[in-house]
């Protein structure tokens, strides 16, 4: 995964917020995860959002899905 991060449009924290919003969690639940302000998630996945090209979390997590096979991972 190390590979994947520093060759992915994404930074280290945008992969940690979109694996938890692939878990299901909500933003309340992310920021108690990762011991940030909830107000730094929304940053965080507007960034991941906009980075990705999309506009909602399951359309993120499809986008999520698409990179990884195409960078080889995953099936």
């Amino acid at each position: 995964m190390p590979e994947l991060i520093r060759t992915s449009p994404l930074t280290q924290r945008e992969w940690q917020v979109l694996g938890l919003i692939y878990s299901g969690y909500s933003n309340d639940q992310i920021a108690g995860e990762l011991a940030v302000a909830a107000t730094t998630i929304k940053t965080h996945i507007r960034n991941l959002y906009q980075k990705l090209g999309v506009a909602h979390r399951q359309e993120a997590v499809q986008q999520a899905q698409r990179l990884l096979q195409m960078m080889g991972y995953g099936a």
